[in-house]
């Protein structure tokens, strides 16, 4: 299996190099737990669509002509910085980041391959702070891909025209602070994260994810925001913290005609839902471990195809009952993550409902310095099974698995940072996935660049119809 062996071969390059690094931390001083403060979690994609979750952006440009980019780039960076500096003055909290992508597709069939992407974005992120202690925190995000009129817009469906060419959204928009000293509010357009992987969702439901472009970027970036209002009551060690979801949104998909749609029909239109869901979760650190429980009464991110009385993907409400415990031994971090799902609803025809339990055992280890190794599996169980799901749309097993592996090192000061990630599924790993390495580089203050490779594994039918979309990427960036 060529996939397997190569990522293999990567993770064994980069321990190796790491490992005779000439300067060795011999005092590693832990993982931070941060997973209290900032619960978020993971919810079940389409079977498709699963396990794309995470993956870096995605960019590339010809070697010949990198250089020159880059050395151009360096050369106004001053001139550059000044003239954005000196108009930062007149807004103060304003920040942001310039990137321009470029994608190089290595298999897939015109209009989509050589180079299939060529993005600039900017974000612009605002902050203010009150003297009160209350914050104010906006951000939005634009972008233009210029390589669909660079090779005609007239080659592409209007549906992936209308997702991927060009799109200016606002983000995170929100008011926080300490109402009591025990007693905190946000209000706004947030992201909760419940759970502790960093690559596969159990627990954390609470936000649908940007999957439009599947396996390129990581689930931190993928995470979309959705209005809530939510409040912090501590007590001690713990805390209790109830959630209204305010706006009801879902995960993006893949549009029709792009590369990650196969099928040869559209996708059908979203029910809209305009009601008020409910979460609610308990947390308590302690030394050396931490604890959580989570209850929530939300639409399911996965929804399904339904054909009466009319064709589109609905939302059906769901409850989720979930728990996380984490361990910390010297250099060892152990998670878990348990999630049981009830009133799912997978067929396309009637409402029979079914109950589904998910379970994640994991560690992240950083005995090595500046290095950090993680591993997650996660076994998953649909109660009330039917064959009849077999012969949905999106056919489903009684038991699914899957896993991901995780290798990141920091080399000369932490400029420069080697990733690889290798996500698979099936008991047996044999059933799909992807892998991807990329490397993150500074090139002098502010200013960054990206670049690797996103390989496609199949094993089944899913990951066998976008096997071939392999892809090469690079990104500069600006960060002000």
């Amino acid at each position: 299996m060529k996939s397997i062996g190569l990522s293999l071969f990567t993770a064994i390059i980069l321990l190796s190099i790491n490992t005779h690094a000439d300067e060795i931390d011999d005092a590693m001083a832990g993982f931070e737990d941060s997973s209290t403060n900032v619960s978020e979690e993971k919810s079940v994609e389409d079977e498709l669509l699963e396990g794309f979750d995470d993956t870096p952006a995605v960019s590339v440009e010809e070697e010949s002509s990198s250089e020159e980019l880059l050395d151009g780039f360096e050369d106004s960076t001053e001139v550059n910085k000044e003239s954005i500096e000196e108009a930062l003055n007149y807004v103060p909290g304003l920040t942001g980041k310039i990137t321009q992508q470029a994608v190089y597709a290595l298999y897939t069939d015109k209009p989509h391959d050589n180079i299939s992407s060529f993005k600039s974005s900017i974000l612009l992120d605002y902050e203010h702070k009150f003297e009160n202690g209350f914050k104010f925190k906006i951000n939005a995000k634009a972008y233009y891909d210029a390589i669909y009129d660079i090779k005609g817009s007239d080659k592409f469906s209007q549906d992936e025209l209308d997702e991927l060419r060009s799109e200016a959204e606002l983000f995170d928009a929100y008011i926080e602070g300490s109402i009591t000293d025990n007693f905190d509010m946000k209000l706004g357009r947030q992201v909760v994260v419940w759970g502790r992987s960093d690559t596969i969702r159990v627990t954390d439901v609470l936000n649908p994810l940007d999957n439009r472009r599947p396996g390129m970027v990581d689930i931190e970036d993928l995470r979309l925001p959705v209005t809530m209002a939510k409040f912090d009551y501590f007590i001690g060690d713990w805390r209790v913290t109830p959630i209204a979801i305010l706006e009801q949104r879902f995960t993006r998909r893949p549009p029709f005609g792009s590369v990650f749609y196969p099928l040869p029909i559209p996708v059908p239109n979203d029910k809209e839902y305009s009601d008020v869901t409910y979460a609610l979760s308990i947390g308590g650190e302690f030394s050396g471990w931490d604890i959580n429980f989570y209850a929530a009464r939300i639409h399911d991110d996965e929804g399904r195809i339904v054909v009466a009385p009319q064709v589109n993907r609905e939302y059906d409400k769901v409850n989720m009952f979930g728990t996380a415990l984490n361990f910390l031994s010297g250099s060892w971090l152990f998670k878990t993550e348990f999630a049981y799902f009830d009133g799912l609803k997978y067929t396309t025809t009637g409402d029979d409902e079914f109950t589904r339990r998910d379970l994640l055992l994991g560690f992240e280890y950083k005995g090595i310095a500046d290095t950090l190794i993680s591993f997650d599996t996660v076994y998953r169980d649909i109660g009330e099974y039917d064959e009849r799901l077999l012969n949905e749309l999106n056919p489903l097993n009684k038991q699914s698995y899957q896993h991901a592996f995780r290798v990141s090192s920091d080399f000369m000061n932490a400029t420069l940072t080697a990733n690889y990630l290798l996500t698979l599924f099936g008991e047996k790993f044999d059933e799909g996935g992807f892998q991807r390495a990329w490397v993150k580089y500074e090139l002098a203050e502010g200013v960054n660049t990206n670049f690797g490779f996103v390989d496609y594994i199949g094993g089944s039918v899913g990951f066998d119809a976008v096997k071939d979309n392999d892809m090469l990427f690079v990104d500069i960036s600006y960060s002000f």
